[in-house]
């Protein structure tokens, strides 16, 4: 678990746990059962990617005065797209686990897409305009591969429980 925050709970009553008790607890899911959490890892691992590659970047924006004539107005980055986190939560009084993942700028959720928004790599977004970036990159595509997951999960678990016997 690699740089992934390790928490007991959800919400605000959630604690972090670190040092030696982090590295004691992923031992002992790892050991428990180490195709889920691999499962998991990885699809954090995609959507993260995916999340940064369709991420939109602040850049120069063009702007008309009423007279028609054209500007540019310079702008800096604020690299929301650097502060992507994921972690595994554990949860129901540690009888479960699950992945999280989530871009912790105060703003990242707040970022809509503009006719004029670039990706990191120059190219146009592909968020549609007005739409926000955070739902389009990251909720959507989360949502629409749970059905997967739910397999992927499934079939781990099915054969952690073969291996107990």
């Amino acid at each position: 678990m690699a740089n992934r925050r390790l928490r007991y709970g959800k919400g605000k009553g959630s604690i972090e746990i670190t040092g030696t008790q982090k590295e004691l607890l992923e031992q002992g899911i790892r050991d428990v059962a180490p195709l889920t959490l691999h499962i998991i890892e990885s699809e954090l691992d995609n959507r993260v990617e995916y999340a940064r590659k369709h991420w939109i970047v602040r850049g120069d924006r063009p702007v008309e005065s009423p007279s028609g004539k054209r500007r540019v107005i310079k702008q800096e980055s604020k690299r929301s797209i650097d502060k992507f986190e994921t972690g595994i939560r554990i949860i129901s009084g540690g009888n479960q686990i699950e992945g999280f993942f989530s871009n912790v700028a105060p703003y990242a959720y707040k970022i809509r897409a503009a006719s004029y928004s670039k990706r990191e790599d120059g190219s146009d977004s592909t968020v549609p305009e007005g739409k926000l970036v955070a739902q389009r990159t990251m909720w959507f595509p989360a949502a629409s591969s749970v059905d997967k997951l739910v397999s992927k999960l499934a079939d781990a678990y099915i054969k952690e429980q073969k291996k107990v016997r």
